[in-house]
């Protein structure tokens, strides 16, 4: 089972690229389909708040911001019983649109990861900070390690585009490795992000101080293991300022709402999860937002937007888009 770009999706996505490199636009919106979630992580105020309403269908949305990349994220997107339509619709109305999903994967069966898939999905990401029982710990959620262990390579095998997502904290600085190569050797990749506690102001999990050497060290190991594995697909532009995240509580250049937006269940537009809401989907237009100085986060989807378009990132990115199902070796850059 396999989604392989047809020759049309491919010249269309080339077009819409080269466009976006040209004059600009969104790379990629993150976009919330619901603020419901059934975990009660303490690193997230989501389940604390009362949801907003939900739109039935995207295709709206997302054709009058025109990304080349949409990421559907929660909340826990899995509680939509929908969602396999929702990502149907997308599928169907665009001729090139990378579809991701981020889900924390208590409620991924088997056989509903392979409808998601089927439905048109390009990526299946679920959330993994530990290999062990601290991972239920901190989602609330019992047996959920044991459950991800389980059906992530199974959903793999099958041709899904499995990726685990990495949040590096303090008390996982050991376990990431751990992680990757676990992953690796079931036909999984792994994308590496940061702790962030501006908008929570918890920073239980930051990395601390007198850890600066040992974060050094992981991330020196993480670069090794993606040349040698070849399924980290996290770049070393990210990777090399995540110690400087942590030092300093900041990364300068943020791009949030030039190239990339968050958008809530009910279409409204935030520069990012962190700000508040800006308007209606209706009301977008790509100079609704100035440059912003915030640098209070390094996020994963921050740092994909903000790395420079270099030609070795090219090779890289196309390279994840045409091979997005089998574990290659990285470029190094």
């Amino acid at each position: 089972m396999s989604h392989k770009l047809k020759i049309s999706e491919m010249i269309i996505g080339g077009v819409k690229f080269f466009k976006y490199l040209l004059v600009g636009g969104l790379f990629n919106i993150n976009l919330e389909v619901t603020k419901r979630c059934n975990a009660k992580c303490d690193f997230c105020d989501y389940w604390k708040e009362v949801p907003p309403k939900e739109l039935k269908d995207y295709v709206c949305v997302v054709k009058k911001l025109d990304p080349l990349s949409v990421s559907l994220t929660g909340g826990e997107p899995l509680l939509r019983k929908d969602l396999e339509d929702i990502i149907y619709n997308l599928r169907q109305n665009f001729g090139f649109l990378y579809i991701s999903l981020i889900t924390n994967g208590s409620l991924l069966s088997y056989e509903r990861g392979l409808r998601l898939w089927n439905a048109g999905l390009n990526e299946l990401s679920i959330s993994l900070d530990y290999l062990d029982k601290r991972h239920d710990n901190t989602r609330k959620i019992p047996g959920l390690t044991e459950h991800i262990l389980d059906v992530s390579p199974k959903l793999a095998n099958a041709g899904v585009n499995v990726c685990f997502n990495v949040v590096i904290k303090n008390d996982n600085l050991k376990d990431v490795p751990k992680i990757i190569t676990w992953a690796a050797e079931r036909g999984i990749k792994v994308s590496l992000s940061t702790y962030n506690w501006w908008r929570t102001n918890n920073k239980k999990y930051a990395v601390r101080e007198d850890q600066m050497d040992e974060l050094l060290q992981l991330i020196s190991t993480i670069k090794q293991l993606k040349r040698k594995l070849g399924n980290v697909i996290t770049s070393d532009y990210y990777l090399d300022r995540i110690p400087i995240f942590f030092q300093r509580g900041g990364v300068p250049g943020c791009t949030a709402g030039i190239n990339w937006v968050q958008v809530t269940p009910d279409g409204m537009i935030k520069r990012c999860s962190d700000h508040p809401v800006k308007c209606s989907y209706t009301e977008w237009r790509k100079d609704l937002f100035a440059p912003t100085d915030c640098d209070k986060c390094w996020y994963s989807c921050r740092g994909a937007a903000q790395e420079p378009w270099t030609f070795l990132r090219l090779i890289r990115e196309a390279n994840q888009a045409l091979n997005p199902y089998c574990l290659r070796k990285a470029i190094s850059k």
